[in-house]
């Protein structure tokens, strides 16, 4: 499902990041055609800057140690996400923003919750008793289950296994998703589980996915729409893509590569 139809962007002053950019001094505006929209390019060539910026757009909740509004690191693209102007096919009910480096944030996020569920429990048990208090720390106990039922104890797992858990938690129906580079946090095996994850949502028609990324596996996601940001912002296949190229070629001769470097 396709809720956002399309972006543009009024042009700003080209001494001004991001509109500075190479990939947006003669942008104007993209058309999601699909499901599944994919954003590469060389770093800093733009393209999570534009994800990031759709984000703050939107208003969709990070999963992080913070919300987008109050997150500094975002201050430099807040004009420029709010000069997006937008415009919907279907309106989304759910949807997040999720960068790979947001992960540990977010762990900590649910370690503070969970003291703070603790420490509800022992306010309760000094102002509390019987019927009462039972049903209010039951009614926290299920709060912390809830929470662990969802990601489990991801203090306990691999950052590449915590950030699929939140994912395979967090993912609905009816959703717009907006990612960032995961494969940073993911082995070829998990972008695998990743791919397959964001397949079936798409073409089951529920759910939307933007995401900037290097990953040729993820490149690769049936009917995505591929936009290739450097000089400019170009629709191409993935195997036009110089990351796709690029790994091909190495894999297929190493020694040549390995004489230059």
């Amino acid at each position: 499902m396709s809720y956002l139809h399309d972006i543009s962007i009024p042009s700003g002053s080209k001494d001004k990041f991001p509109f500075s950019l190479p990939a947006f001094e003669n942008f104007h505006g993209l058309r999601f055609e699909s499901p599944i929209t994919v954003f590469v390019g060389e770093n800093g060539s733009g393209k999570s800057t534009l994800l990031k910026a759709l984000a703050i757009k939107l208003n969709l909740p990070a999963i992080g140690s913070s919300d987008l509004e109050s997150d500094e690191t975002l201050n430099e693209i807040k004009e420029f996400g709010e000069s997006i102007k937008t415009r919907w096919t279907n309106k989304a009910y759910r949807g997040f923003f999720f960068r790979a480096e947001d992960y540990f944030g977010f762990v900590k996020r649910l370690k503070n919750l969970d003291r703070e569920l603790k420490g509800d429990i022992v306010d309760f048990e000094k102002r509390l008793s019987g019927t009462g208090l039972k049903l209010a720390v039951g009614a926290v106990y299920g709060q912390k289950e809830a929470l662990l039922r969802k990601y489990g104890d991801l203090t306990k797992v691999s950052h590449g296994e915590g950030f699929l858990k939140v994912l395979q938690g967090r993912l609905q129906p009816e959703g717009i998703y907006l990612i960032d580079e995961p494969e940073a946090a993911l082995s070829p095996q998990r972008q695998l589980a990743l791919f397959s994850l964001i397949k079936n949502l798409a073409e089951n028609n529920a759910c939307q996915f933007i995401i900037a990324t290097h990953s040729p596996i993820l490149m690769t996601l049936p009917n995505a729409t591929i936009f290739q940001f450097s000089e400019t912002i170009q629709k191409v296949r993935f195997d036009e893509t110089e990351h796709f190229t690029i790994m091909k070629n190495f894999l297929n001769n190493p020694e040549s590569f390995l004489r230059y470097l």
